[in-house]
C-alpha cells in the first residue's frame, strides 16, 4: 500500500467531518490510512441510518469507480474521530491498476467482504427477531477496531442514540 499512497493526496480530518455528501459527483476514491468513518444515508435533515463503519486500511467511495459516466454519491461518510485519509481520482486509480493490478484485487476483496456482510444483514432482518438482531449487532460491534478488550469481555463505545441505529443494521 505504500506504493499506492505515494500517488495519493493525504489529508487529515477532525472528528465528525463529513468527507462525502450524498448527491455530489463521485470522481475520487478514498483510502483510510488511519482512523475510522461512518457511512450513512439520510431521509431528510433529521433522520440518519447507519450503513456501516469502516476503519484503517479500507477504501470508501468506490462504487462509481466502475461506471462509465460520472455518478452521484448515494451516501454520506463522516469521520468518527481524527482521521488520515488518502484521496485519488478515479482516472489516476485506473492508471495505477495497469501498473499494479494487485491494488484492484485488494479493493475487490473489500467489496466482496462488504457484499457478504450485506447478505448476512438482509438474512438477519428476514430471519431474526429483534433480540437476535441486537445480539448479532453487539457481536459485530465487538469485532470493530475501536472495541477494547476487557477482563470480562469486550468494551464498545456507543451512545444510546447510536445503539438504536445499529439495532437493525449490524
Amino acid at each position: 500500500m505504500e506504493w499506492f499512497l505515494t500517488h495519493c493526496h493525504i489529508h487529515r480530518y477532525p472528528a465528525k467531518y463529513t468527507l462525502i455528501h450524498a448527491g455530489e459527483d463521485a470522481e475520487s476514491l478514498f483510502y483510510i490510512v488511519n482512523g475510522s468513518v461512518s457511512v450513512y444515508i439520510k431521509d431528510d435533515e433529521t433522520k440518519e441510518m447507519l450503513l456501516t463503519n469502516l476503519g484503517t486500511g479500507e477504501f470508501v467511495g468506490e462504487l462509481s469507480l466502475f461506471e462509465e459516466k460520472v455518478q452521484q454519491r448515494t451516501a454520506y461518510v463522516r469521520t468518527k474521530g481524527p482521521c488520515e485519509i488518502a484521496e485519488i481520482s478515479y482516472k489516476k486509480f485506473k492508471q495505477l491498476v495497469h501498473l499494479n493490478p494487485d491494488i484492484l484485487m485488494y479493493l475487490s476483496a473489500q467489496m466482496a467482504r462488504r457484499l457478504r456482510q450485506t447478505s448476512r444483514q438482509v438474512g438477519n432482518l428476514a430471519f431474526l427477531d429483534v433480540a437476535g438482531r441486537i445480539a448479532q449487532t453487539l457481536l459485530n460491534l465487538a469485532k470493530m477496531p475501536d472495541a477494547m478488550t476487557h477482563p470480562e469481555g469486550m468494551q464498545i463505545k456507543i451512545t444510546r442514540k447510536k445503539s438504536g441505529k445499529w439495532s437493525v443494521v449490524p
